[in-house]
């Protein structure tokens, strides 16, 4: 059986797999959750790679929102990666920005506040908006209270596309507010498969069984 390796987006942590983690193991997955460094894209895309190192045997990677574009690097020519699952994630042309390259812009609730030193947070009337719409309250408040800052250089244009090569899916989440479903669409349109699911930007809390029962189908 394969390994999963999961990879959280922008701003929060591997804390946002805990409930996809234990639905995996009570399937008997083995997986996990990378907790990428933040401090550049480059250093975000080694600890992916530190980690498909250690795992090992055939992995299945999965990107979350940015963590889409870092998957994209850190798969590339990486024989033991099998499966990569985008979900609401940025999956990326070389070279394409994150906003894409069409004239129709696609606007999303995330309201940034950059730092002097380039950091980057999102404001706080603007995560459960963005994030955790469909959230449990509870929930998108603990996890409001959790995010960090990232460095925003890490929103450059997109490097590496082992999508190309490896077996790709592509998440739809068709009532996101973070990354518009029609933005999501056209980079969907890069991935072998595409699947639709009727939720916002944050599945694994909004519907965390879906999310296990998606990856656990690519593990046999």
């Amino acid at each position: 059986m394969k390994s999963v390796i999961l990879v959280h987006g922008a701003w929060h942590g591997p804390w946002c797999w805990d409930e996809v983690q234990q639905l995996l193991a009570e399937d008997g997955v083995s997986s996990v959750a990378v907790e990428l460094p933040f401090t550049s894209f480059n250093d975000d895309v080694k600890e992916v790679e530190a980690t498909i190192a250690d795992v090992g045997s055939s992995s299945i990677l999965v990107g979350h929102s940015y963590g889409g574009k870092v998957i994209s690097k850190a798969a590339e020519g990486r024989n033991e990666v099998t499966d990569l699952i985008y979900l609401c994630a940025f999956l990326l042309r070389e070279g394409e920005p994150f906003a894409g390259n069409d004239q129709e812009p696609h606007p999303s609730l995330i309201k940034l506040e950059i730092e002097d030193d380039l950091s980057c947070t999102v404001r706080s009337e603007a995560i459960v908006p963005a994030f955790y719409a469909d959230v449990d309250s509870e929930i998108a408040e603990r996890a409001s209270s959790m995010l960090r800052s990232l460095p925003i250089g890490s929103f450059e244009p997109g490097k590496g596309e082992a999508w190309a090569r490896i077996k790709s899916t592509y998440v739809v989440c068709t009532a996101d507010a973070a990354i518009h479903p029609e933005r999501q669409r056209q980079m969907a349109s890069l991935a072998d498969r595409t699947v639709e699911w009727e939720c916002g930007h944050s599945p694994f809390f909004s519907d965390p069984k879906l999310v296990a029962d998606l990856i656990s189908s690519y593990t046999q």
